[in-house]
């Protein structure tokens, strides 16, 4: 025990349901408002004397302008590059002498910032990163010597097979101004437009208390994490109203649509095959994830692994994904092949996605699907990053901290009639995408 540290209270038991012993619950929880919208949520585990901390911010490339696509992603890359207290160098320096990590990592929707430290360090790791997100200064430097990363990792893309079929994909399935209508990266212009003011002001509109949480999980006192956030959150105020994003609808394609890009150099060819999906709050959002896992992700990559690549043998890997976020994100079928088999693996995709819709279950494939789903969550569930991952997706997503005490009951649930219903509802075979990129 450190200096000054209060005496650890007995450890909390875990509730078991069928055998799983479930880190969260109402009673095993602390969640506790920070202010402003913002929200703590602690789980003390006392196994290992290590800390994890994940905080999430609605601060994605959902928000980048039009002429500045990437500017999120872009923002994001930065908070460790310079704050108002530590040169990036210095911050890095800080943290080997610690042997703890800090990271930055945005995405469409948001941003999330990760630590992990020993539990002796934890108040100086919870400082650093309310440094990073609320104080980045972007120096120029570190501005351009990122812009060069970031460009570079583009140009990169160009060349990529499965990277200019996913890109291809998007462009023809959604609007222009739809968030899902590109990468969130952005492009080699709109990058190379982004200036140091437009860092700052996306920064100061969009890191905001309203909608960010944190949960801390491992070795610690709950009210004294409790009290050093409220101190280190203290006096973050949201800046003007943000407005909810609000997509332009996407309209089912009436016919098959086709894009192809032809890369020089190349030999294998990639497949994005799909449709407009569901997102996390739609009211079917098991039956069509199950659908999903039955489709392209059970086993080894279910119907589709085991038909298209190793009966026909016409893939070198295909597996089926739907991004369902707090947006509704694409779900499509992602394929490599050699160029000659494209047409046939695309047939053999089509006739699983069939098969789907007419036959949602055959043999044993619910109760695996199940099985996997609800034992997947227990290995999640043994790490303290895990712990923190689904702490913050109840908090986002509004589940409830008793929501693992019901998710065997909402799996087992799941009948083969929804999981049909859910295929053939987004999956219409009279208009869907396909994009490929093949050899020039």
């Amino acid at each position: 025990m450190g200096p000054g540290r209060p005496p650890r209270p007995p450890p909390m038991s875990n509730p078991v349901v069928r055998g799983l012993a479930l880190p969260i619950t109402p009673g095993a929880v602390l969640r506790e408002p920070l202010g402003h919208g913002a929200v703590a949520l602690i789980r003390e585990k006392h196994a290992n004397p290590a800390v994890t901390i994940l905080g999430y911010l609605r601060a994605g490339a959902m928000h980048d302008p039009e002429g500045r696509e990437g500017l999120g992603l872009f923002t994001a890359s930065m908070l460790t590059r310079g704050t108002a207290a530590y040169t990036s160098q210095g911050l890095a320096l800080v943290l080997d002498s610690l042997g703890a990590s800090l990271s930055v990592r945005g995405d469409l929707e948001g941003v999330a910032v990760s630590a992990r430290c020993l539990a002796e360090d934890v108040e100086q790791i919870l400082g650093l990163a309310a440094e990073v997100i609320l104080r980045p200064v972007f120096p120029p430097e570190e501005i351009e010597k990122q812009r060069g990363r970031i460009i570079t990792g583009i140009r990169e893309g160009r060349l990529d097979t499965r990277t200019a079929a996913e890109k291809a994909f998007r462009e023809v399935t959604y609007p222009p101004r739809h968030p899902h209508h590109r990468t969130p990266e952005g492009e080699e212009a709109s990058i190379a437009a982004v200036t140091r003011d437009d860092l700052v002001a996306f920064h100061r509109r969009y890191y905001r208390p309203d909608g960010f949480a944190v949960a801390v999980v491992g070795d610690v006192v709950p009210a004294g994490i409790l009290e050093r956030l409220r101190t280190l959150w203290d006096g973050w105020r949201p800046q003007a109203a943000v407005e909810a994003v609000v997509p332009p609808p996407v309209r089912p394609a009436s016919s098959v649509q086709r894009k192809a890009v032809a890369i020089p150099g190349k030999a294998q060819a990639d497949i994005v095959l799909g449709v407009p999906g569901f997102s996390r709050l739609s009211p079917d959002f098991y039956s069509a994830m199950m659908a999903d896992l039955i489709l392209g992700r059970l086993g080894l990559m279910g119907r589709l692994g085991a038909s298209v690549r190793d009966e026909e043998g016409l893939a070198y890997y295909v597996y089926s994904q739907a991004q369902a976020g707090f947006l509704a994100g694409p779900w499509a079928v992602h394929a490599g092949v050699s160029p000659r088999n494209v047409e046939r693996a695309v047939e053999g995709i089509v006739r699983e996605i069939r098969g789907l819709q007419r036959e949602p279950v055959r043999g044993g494939e619910l109760r695996d699907a199940q099985d996997y789903l609800v034992g997947s969550l227990a290995v999640r569930l043994e790490t303290d990053a895990g712990i923190a991952q689904a702490l913050l997706e109840i908090e986002l997503f509004d589940l409830g901290l008793d929501y693992l005490l019901r998710y065997p009951a909402l799996i087992r649930g799941i009948t083969p009639e929804a999981i049909g219903a859910a295929a053939s509802r987004y999956f219409n075979l009279d208009g869907y995408t396909v994009a490929t990129a093949v050899p020039a």
